[in-house]
Parts: structure tokens; C-alpha cells; sequence
């Protein structure tokens, strides 16, 4: 949890109730409403990327015989929430492959929007957060990318580009935090990972970032994007149940 440990009574900075029309605020970090339209470019990215596809998934007898998913639904601890979609939903990639997942790292805070007020938005430490591996995804651009020094870089382990979020919450006698909190949390994280390029040799591109909030029983999908080079902008695409 961004800003103080899970074991600590100290509320971290994104538990507080004007965190986000404070603090993110004061960064240009907005959550848009759900009925609001979506640029052209971001409604093409979202429903390219919403396209149906032949996934495999459970049969509605094997969902009845998932005790495991039962035990989310009526209450366990986050660690569980997280271990259970660890093994059964996210993929942790190889060294080699062109992906690379890394979980509660700190990222990098000059990555993070920051208008110079005292209100500062939380450093974002992911539950889990998508991006590249330098090696295994651009293997013939070593050098370019050295010469961009750490611009792309998201956090310490060296993961580039980073383009989805995942924070996990928990309810029942473990509980560990609310929904509310974890959109905080995404609204941080994804904005953070929108950082322009200030190299002038790259061509800007449109981009856009998701990220999950999540728990024993529903996931919301939101995606980010940058508006006008001044403001990040959040909205949720979709909720799931699980």
C-alpha cells in the first residue's frame, strides 16, 4: 500500500478522503464520468483492445466446484485475493520474453506528475505492474534506447513502458482496504506511466494505459490517457464480476 505498510495504523496518503480532489487534483489527475464520451483515439484503442477472442475459461460446473473462488466471495485476507489471481489469471513472464511483470516496486518518482505544490500525488508501488523488457522486446534498438537515458523507465528493476496496472483489495475479517483506494491507487499508477518523451528524435504517439482495481469479487477496468499535454484523464471501462 502506497505511502505506509499494510501492518501500520497510519493511514497511508491515498486512504485519505480529499486524496483525490486534493492531491491529484492539484497534479491535473482526473477521474472521469462513466457516461462520459472517450477521445476518437482512445474509444478506437478500447474497443480494439475489447474485441472478442477464443480464451479459455471455466465451464459453470467447474465455477460451482471452485471452492478457492467461494472462499474470495465470503471474505478472506488480500494476500489471498492476490495469490489466487496470481496463479489463475496473470501471467508472470520468462526473462527472455518480450513482456515483463513486476510487483510492489516502488516506481520512479520523477515519473510520477508533479506541478511543484506541497499536494503531492503518492509515489504508485503496483501490486503488479505490465510493461517491456528492454532485451526480450527490442532486441535490435539497444542503442537507441540507451541514448534516451531513463525516460521510458518505470521503476527500479529496469521494466519499460509500462502500460497496465493491477491493485488488489480485500473484504471480510482480513480486509485490507477498499475499492475506493485502489482506484487511487490506479489513478497514480496509470498517470504515472503516461510520461512524454522529451527526447526530440521520437515521434510523439497517442497512448493510453490500463489498469485493474480488483478484489475477492469484482474487477473495474479503467484506462488513462493524457489530454492536451496538461491533464491526465482516468475512466472506467468496464466491471466484472467474478
Amino acid at each position: 500500500m502506497s505511502g505506509a505498510s499494510a501492518g501500520s495504523s497510519r493511514k497511508s496518503l491515498v486512504e485519505d478522503p480529499l486524496y483525490r480532489v486534493a492531491n491529484l487534483a492539484e497534479n491535473n489527475i482526473y477521474m472521469r464520468d462513466f457516461y462520459e464520451e472517450f477521445p476518437e483515439d482512445i474509444a478506437g484503442f478500447v474497443g480494439h483492445v475489447g474485441k472478442d477472442r477464443d480464451s479459455p475459461g471455466l465451464s459453470s460446473d467447474q465455477l460451482k466446484q471452485n471452492t478457492r473462488l467461494y472462499d474470495l466471495e465470503m471474505g478472506t485476507a488480500e494476500p489471498a485475493v492476490e495469490n489466487y489471481l496470481k496463479s489463475n489469471i496473470f501471467p508472470d513472464p520468462g526473462r527472455s520474453d518480450s513482456l515483463k511483470r513486476i510487483d510492489k516496486n516502488p516506481m520512479a518518482k520523477q515519473v510520477v506528475p508533479n506541478v511543484g505544490s506541497k499536494l503531492k500525488a503518492s509515489t504508485p508501488v503496483p501490486d503488479m505492474l505490465y510493461g517491456y523488457n528492454r532485451l526480450g522486446a527490442f532486441p535490435r534498438q539497444q542503442a537507441q534506447l540507451r541514448s534516451m537515458g531513463n525516460e521510458m523507465v518505470a521503476n527500479a528493476q529496469d521494466l519499460i513502458y509500462p502500460f497496465f496496472v493491477i491493485e488488489f483489495k480485500a473484504d471480510g475479517p482480513g480486509g485490507s482496504g477498499s475499492m475506493w483506494v485502489a482506484t487511487n491507487q490506479c489513478l497514480g499508477g496509470s498517470t504515472s506511466c503516461l510520461r512524454q518523451c522529451k527526447n526530440k528524435k521520437i515521434t510523439p504517439i497517442d497512448s493510453a494505459v490500463f489498469s485493474i482495481a480488483m478484489n475477492g469479487t469484482e474487477a473495474r477496468l479503467y484506462v488513462s490517457w493524457k489530454h492536451d499535454e496538461l491533464k491526465y484523464y482516468t475512466r472506467k471501462v468496464d466491471s466484472f464480476l467474478l
